[in-house]
């Protein structure tokens, strides 16, 4: 901390201190679940979120000089390492152990001291030397009793010479040196005794003009605020309706009043009389609405223009600039590269563009894994630089403009090496995540997209600043969480550049309501890059796909019912309502049913259950009262270029003139089998045509097309497995759904069919009708 002095110390504290307090939250709870017990899917889950919690704690803890701390979390997170590259399920003893360990972790972050005596505390050695132990010793983590320590720690450790089990060396070694003890207690008096003078120093100060208000009341009333925007659109809703109405009873007036003239020289007097008082009334009633409909339209006013002013305030006084974030960075980056042996220069512009607090104190973890990959991986040493023709000192760069009343976009980027593209692709071979022949073929900005993975690193070796490939995994996650969005390029040897787009407020956000199967859906704005009406014969369709023209290319044309797995609802519009979404060679034009115009939006969240839907990233109340779904835009994008190359796209033409019948082909070789699939596929009103093997089916299909494939997997002259890789190698065939249905139900023939091609896995003992119709009735359409 001697390196830091002044106002800056302090601010960085104080920020430290509030993250610090959230991962060790998170942390709790986590060791808290571990020590419980969870299954394997949710261990793997807790391993991962507390592995990438103290990666970041570390990292903080470096940006403002705690050294003992970092340390601590170092030795913590490679033991995190082994427990997840290993796959390990710690035992009951290890789990308390661990929890031990955080509480070590929550006394170094308490006292911030630095101090030889602290690094000389016997409790933090053995909780190190335990950690490093099990680290180089995994089968201790799963044994339920590792008291006794190895000898390869008693060698490391010879100072603690005394092991029994662990709390047992604790009391132990605390007995043998009572004057470490004695210190650190006078320390937490002196601290407390500071923190009252501190105290007394607030309340002889704080008798000004201002008032002091924790951020998260100051949030609380916010949210309570936007609450109101249910209520003004709820308002904007009953004046549309109000107005509708008022036109309808005038339609019916003049109807009414049509009639009456025709009538009036065959009725009496009376009648006429009669018909006049009802022509009376209900122009009576006609002004009163219009009267209603001009109160109406006032209150919808006056609401707005007050619930704008209120939420413009509120959400002025969570705005800050975004130096308020970077302040903390050009320190960090001059630490990083002395210890790198490297010059690094830190450049902003647009530093004064401001945005939500909420957001800016979620920027910080992944601006700092940005900034410590460039240190690490991408920035040369000075002598490889020289000889590239760069100057000796690295370039990192921020650049911030707000580019939308809604939107901000951050330009990182660094003048080193770039990202190795080869070596990222060799790594994602080696973890079992691409095919070598699926490497050979992928251009570089797929291969680019392999370094949001969790685990992927270009990185021959891990150090204490990165290579683990947990940096820009945080990144995406944390930017996607709050509706932002990621672009990566790295030119070979050019350096990195990455593009955030970010919203400039967390929760109320301008979205465009639209229909997709008769359900309404809020797309934001800020994932939208175009909107426009596509006529159907504008529509191109090469080999079963379909494609738009938009910014003078053609882009895939995907369907929102598909990417939300809806029903399809028939739609006889001449033209195509299409949302262009995504960037470059990531851009698709999604379509949907209908438009619904465009308004203000909060997002809610989904709750602890629903932390993430895919395609989904919250909920809000519509006008109409109606819960509408929030969709989230880089998975929207993502889904749609998955269904597109996979070929398994629903039409996007609207009108059909009549309802075809459609043709299933059934290869099985059972002939019991064979019938029983016949029979319930020609009740539900498919036309059926059966096949004897594998062989026989690809005969019928290079004759004539059927809509849908229905085959077994074990049968003679050719399996369901080999049919399916054939059919899907044929060009007219590249879309044509096929389900198998077989006895064969391990997960390594279910890879085994997903890998031919197949569209459907259906298990024969499972077997049910209806869920065959219905796999067949989503797939066919």
């Amino acid at each position: 901390m001697s390196k830091i002095s002044g106002d800056l110390k302090q601010r960085l504290l104080n920020a430290f201190r509030g993250e610090s307090s959230d991962r060790m939250r998170v942390l709790s709870s986590d060791f808290m679940r571990l020590e419980r017990g969870c299954s394997r899917e949710d261990l793997a889950l807790v391993v991962e979120s507390s592995y990438r919690e103290l990666h970041s704690l570390k990292g903080a803890a470096r940006a403002v000089g705690l050294i003992l701390v970092e340390d601590f979390c170092q030795t913590f997170e490679s033991f995190f390492s082994v427990l997840k590259k290993q796959e390990l399920t710690p035992s009951s003893k290890t789990c308390s152990l661990m929890l031990g360990w955080l509480d070590i972790l929550e006394d170094l972050l308490r006292d911030e001291d630095d101090s030889a005596d602290a690094s000389a505390s016997p409790q933090m050695l053995l909780a190190i030397s335990r950690m490093k132990e099990m680290t180089e010793s995994p089968v201790q983590i799963e044994e339920d009793d590792n008291s006794v320590p190895g000898p390869a720690a008693v060698k490391k450790n010879s100072n603690l010479a005394n092991y029994g089990a662990e709390q047992g060396a604790v009391a132990s070694s605390d007995a043998v040196q009572p004057e470490v003890h004695e210190r650190e207690q006078k320390s937490r008096q002196e601290s407390g005794l500071e923190s009252k003078k501190s105290d007394n120093a607030h309340l002889s100060a704080g008798m000004g003009d201002t008032v002091r208000v924790s951020s998260s009341s100051l949030t609380g009333l916010l949210l309570q605020t936007e609450e109101l925007i249910s209520s003004r659109n709820s308002q904007k809703n009953r004046v549309r309706e109000i107005s509708e109405l008022g036109n309808s009873f005038k339609s019916f007036l003049n109807l009414f009043s049509s009639y009456s003239e025709g009538l009036t020289s065959e009725v009496s007097e009376d009648e006429v009389k009669l018909q006049g008082q009802i022509t009376d009334f209900l122009e009576g009633f006609s002004k009163k609405i219009e009267l209603l409909n001009a109160s109406a339209r006032k209150a919808e006013w006056d609401l707005t223009s007050k619930v704008d002013a209120l939420l413009n305030d509120f959400k002025d006084s969570m705005l800050l600039p975004f130096s308020s974030l970077l302040e903390v960075f050009p320190h960090m980056v001059r630490n990083l590269s002395l210890e790198q042996g490297k010059e690094c220069r830190l450049e902003v512009s647009g530093e004064n563009v401001r945005i939500d607090r909420r957001i800016l104190e979620m920027l910080h973890d992944p601006l700092m894994h940005m900034i410590r990959n460039s240190i690490d991986h991408g920035i040369e040493p000075n002598e490889e630089r020289l000889a590239r023709g760069k100057s000796q000192a690295g370039s990192i760069n921020f650049s911030i403009t707000k580019t939308d009343r809604d939107v901000v976009k951050i330009v990182y980027s660094d003048d080193g090496r770039g990202i190795n593209q080869e070596r990222l692709k060799a790594v994602a071979v080696s973890r079992g995540l691409i095919s070598a022949e699926e490497a050979e073929k992928m251009d570089r900005r797929s291969a680019l997209e392999l370094i949001f993975i969790s685990g992927m690193s270009t990185s021959e070796i891990i150090t204490d600043i990165s290579g683990r490939g947990l940096g820009m995994a945080i990144v995406r996650d944390k930017i996607e969480s709050f509706g932002g969005s990621i672009i990566l390029a790295s030119p070979k040897g050019k350096g990195l550049r990455i593009v955030l787009n970010i919203p400039v407020a967390l929760t109320s956000f301008r979205g465009i309501v639209v229909e997709s199967a008769g359900r309404l859906c809020v797309v934001p704005k800020s994932g939208i890059r175009k909107v426009m009406l596509v006529r159907q014969h504008d529509i191109l369709t090469t080999g079963g796909k379909e494609t738009v023209f938009a910014f003078g290319r053609p882009l895939p044309l995907v369907r929102l019912d598909d990417i939300l797995e809806l029903e399809h609802k028939e739609n006889k519009a001449d033209a195509v309502a299409v949302l262009v979404m995504g960037k470059g060679r990531k851009s698709v034009a999604i379509s949907v049913d209908d438009l619904h115009g465009e308004q203000e939006v909060m997002s809610k969240g989904m709750g602890p259950l629903l932390r993430r839907v895919r395609n989904v990233s919250g909920f809000s109340m519509l006008g109409s009262g109606e819960l509408a779904p929030i969709l989230h835009s880089p998975d929207m994008v993502r889904s749609a270029l998955t269904i597109h190359a996979s070929g398994r796209v629903r039409s996007a033409v609207h009108r059909q003139e009549r309802k075809r019948v459609k043709t299933v082909l059934v290869a099985e070789d059972s002939i019991t089998s064979r019938m029983l699939l016949k029979n319930v596929l020609e009740a539900a009103g498919y036309h059926v045509i059966t096949a004897i093997d594998g062989l026989d089916a690809l005969q019928k299909i290079e004759d004539s097309i059927p809509d849908v494939l229905v085959s077994d997997v074990e049968m003679p002259h050719m399996d369901g497995f080999t049919l399916t890789s054939k059919v899907r190698k044929m060009d007219s065939c590249s879309s044509l759904p096929i389900i198998l249905v077989t006895s064969l139900g391990s997960p390594k023939d279910r890879e085994h069919g997903v890998e031919a091609g197949a569209d459907a896995y259906i298990i024969k003992s499972d077997f049910d009708q209806g869920n065959l119709l219905d796999v067949i009735s989503r797939l066919a359409g």
